[in-house]
């Protein structure tokens, strides 16, 4: 128990120095931002419809994956709600949104946590992979057509995300691995056997998060144009592919901080002022926020409403 708190009291202080630093350089940095700011009410409400659009379309993914592990009742609307509302969840510290998603699939559909748990994982590595697909295709353009720098650690690292998929292929009963390793692996294992036999799930799993890393690039582009940065759709792909790997550093709120240090550690890289990658992406998080807060707030009242009256049904 104590050893609980003292992890708990560990994480809220790393939060909280990593928020202060996060706010001291933009702080620091505000005149330079300002000078390059260039918003209009169209590239605001350009970057609504887009945050719109990602939620509608995640929401899609996950009627598909809930319908085919708990219930054919699952209804698109019952995965839009679900979406917004984890999406909602997510911006408490820690993984709320997941907890959100459980709970309700608990209580509504009579989903087991521990079935929820291992398909959650297994789709982690399945979106991973693809993150990294979608980068190494970026990479390939580049070098095969435009010539240009090779970026030795984008290739790793994309590799290294498309990597995930082998996880499904480790034969864990014979082989010997550190326990807190083991279970993580055990369950991703169990939700791959869950979903991966069905193809056409995992077609459409696999062709909506491209439609998602698209609509994220299409988000990112927009919010580096609002701050007078003519970045590509290629390099805006490369910041939408990366971050999928804040869902392991989750701490803070919406994974603030992990976000803007990955894109801005991979702007660096392709060349791209890092100062100004994370004001854009700190620029994009607050107008999505917006998005999220408003269909989350409405979609969590409606959710309660549905769970208080499915506890009187039964």
């Amino acid at each position: 128990m104590q050893n609980k708190r003292l992890h708990s009291l560990l994480l809220v202080l790393i939060s909280i120095g990593i928020l202060l630093a996060l706010i001291y350089y933009l702080y620091y940095n505000a005149d330079h931002y300002h000078n390059l700011l260039n918003v209009s009410a169209l590239d605001v409400f350009w970057l609504f419809v887009v945050s719109f659009a990602f939620q509608l379309f995640n929401s899609i993914q996950n009627t598909y994956v809930y319908r085919a592990i708990s219930s054919p009742r699952f209804s698109q609307r019952d995965g839009f709600l679900l979406t917004t509302a984890s999406s909602l969840a997510n911006q408490l510290p820690l993984p709320g949104g997941i907890a959100t998603r459980g709970f309700y699939l608990k209580r509504r559909y009579n989903l087991s946590y521990a079935k929820f748990a291992s398909s959650t994982i297994a789709l982690f590595f399945l979106f991973l992979a693809v993150n990294g697909f979608v980068g190494l295709g970026v990479l390939s353009y580049w070098t095969l057509f435009q010539k240009t720098g090779t970026f030795i650690i984008l290739w790793v690292g994309n590799l290294f995300m498309l990597a995930g998929l082998l996880v499904f292929q480790i034969p864990i009963s014979r082989i010997t691995i550190p326990e807190k390793l083991r279970k993580p692996v055990e369950q991703a294992i169990e939700g791959w056997h869950l979903i991966g036999a069905n193809s056409r799930l995992i077609g459409q799993i696999i062709s909506l998060q491209s439609v998602l890393i698209v609509l994220l690039a299409i988000r990112y582009w927009l919010a580096f144009h609002m701050l007078s940065q003519n970045i590509t759709i290629g390099q805006a792909l490369l910041f939408a592919s990366v971050t999928s790997l804040t869902q392991l550093v989750n701490i803070l709120p919406g994974g603030l901080g992990a976000r803007e240090a990955l894109v801005g550690s991979v702007a660096a890289v392709m060349g791209v002022d890092p100062v100004i990658s994370i004001a854009a992406v700190s620029l994009e998080r607050l107008v999505t926020t917006a998005m999220i807060v408003l269909t989350g707030g409405v979609s969590t009242i409606i959710i309660g409403k549905q769970l208080a009256e499915n506890t009187l049904d039964h």
